[in-house]
């Protein structure tokens, strides 16, 4: 493990101790009348506190940012991304999908990234050129040479910014369904993207998204031998929109989204 990697998981490690526990006392809070919405803010807000409390002072030189207060501290030498609770909605609720994603950036590239699921403890990292890794275990993607018994995720078209996609969704769902593969719904878009990375899943696609999402996921997934592409073909996720899975899947599913959701 790397030493920036080896810093930053202990931080997500406190955060997710941080998390666990304010989850559990979540539930009195609703009850006592307090909105959802504000508990997420309050608990988003305390987990990145204590990340950015390790990270600062291990690397006083770097830059931090995170996504809910911003640039906490400026530096020059690289910059840290964190995202202390992707998938609200799923914390809210008491579920186990959401996750703490951090990705340390030089020169706007990523160079590290990790991906914590404070509920499960899984534990994804990767260092790049040296292989993405799963509770310190080297993972590689899937090999599903078709869409025959694959297991595949996506979001659930229902929010403000996706319900556009909702006729596309459904279409794609009914296609992948006719040649034999199962969809599972995922609301935290790196929560899928990192189980393909792993083999859990054999592919994956989020809509609308924003760079703070996929940065850390898309990066061990690369370094697990997946590929990923907007519905375009393009090889990024300036679109917001992105496929991600193993080599021979991929030449599958990208001409059906982009048929069906390109637009």
């Amino acid at each position: 493990m790397q030493p920036r990697i080896n810093v930053a998981m202990k931080a997500a490690r406190a955060a997710a101790d941080f998390i666990i526990h304010a989850q559990e006392k979540m539930l009195f809070d609703k009850e006592a009348g307090q909105n959802a919405a504000e508990v997420y803010q309050n608990v988003c807000t305390g987990a990145e506190r204590s990340i950015v409390h390790h990270l600062e002072k291990a690397y006083p030189a770097d830059k931090i940012t995170t996504r809910l207060q911003g640039t906490v501290q400026e530096g020059k030498e690289g910059e840290w991304v964190v995202d202390a609770i992707q998938g609200q909605h799923l914390f809210t609720r008491g579920l186990s999908g959401y996750a703490i994603t951090i990705s340390y950036l030089v020169a706007g590239k990523v160079e590290h990234a990790l991906l914590v699921n404070p509920s499960t403890r899984d534990e994804f990292y990767a260092s790049k050129g040296r292989g993405a890794y799963l509770n310190n275990s080297r993972i590689r993607t899937g090999a599903a040479r078709s869409l025959e018994n694959t297991t595949l995720a996506t979001q659930f078209p229902g929010t403000e910014n996706t319900i556009a996609y909702a006729t596309g969704q459904f279409k794609v769902l009914e296609e992948v369904a006719n040649k034999g593969a199962r969809v599972v719904m995922q609301d935290a878009p790196a929560t899928m993207l990192a189980n393909v990375a792993a083999g859990r899943l054999d592919a994956a696609w989020g809509l609308d998204l924003r760079e703070w999402e996929v940065q850390a996921p898309l990066f061990i997934a690369k370094e697990a031998g997946c590929l990923f592409a907007g519905f375009d073909g393009a090889p990024n996720y300036e679109t917001g929109n992105v496929l991600c899975a193993n080599p021979r899947l991929f030449k599958y599913l990208l001409p059906i989204l982009n048929k069906q959701l390109g637009a």
